[in-house]
């Protein structure tokens, strides 16, 4: 009788252990909900430029267009980026190195043709000024979004 006792609490603990490790897995790294996190944005870049509804109506859509064209265009880079962190140190060499410098390169120059293609669109929708504004909440925006994330 005592053994099955001590049986079933062993068995018990290993049973809570085992269900508390995919939340400690988890613990501090919320999942990312790209919905809210655009949705978020997109309020508070409308607040921040002023923009009217039907500024926003036009302009809202076009900067998440773009948004989405930049997720694409880095989107090779990011999976070998991640492919090269998850191998061990020694398993890396110098070739793989260069060919992420060099992805990072393209994408960077990609990002900044879509950024100069877009301007022009934006500049049809607003003013100068709102648009320094959209730059500027932009990068608010996601400067807060990284701290709260760190959080």
């Amino acid at each position: 009788m005592k053994k099955i006792k001590i049986f079933i609490v062993c068995f018990s603990a290993l049973i809570i252990f085992a269900l508390q490790l995919p939340a400690q897995e988890n613990e501090g790294h919320k999942p990312f909900d790209r919905e809210a996190f655009t949705a978020k944005r997109n309020a508070y870049i409308t607040e921040q430029v002023g923009l009217t509804a039907t500024e926003a109506s036009v302009f809202i859509p076009l900067d998440n267009e773009l948004m989405q064209k930049k997720f694409e265009v880095g989107r090779e880079c990011h999976r070998l980026e991640r492919e090269l962190k998850k191998r061990e140190k020694d398993g890396k060499t110098d070739a793989e190195y260069n060919k992420l410098l060099k992805c990072r390169e393209e994408v960077k120059e990609k990002r900044d043709k879509l950024d100069k293609e877009y301007l022009e669109k934006f500049k049809k929708i607003l003013s100068a000024e709102q648009i320094v504004k959209y730059q500027s909440a932009d990068r608010a925006f996601f400067d807060e979004f990284v701290r709260d994330r760190k959080k």
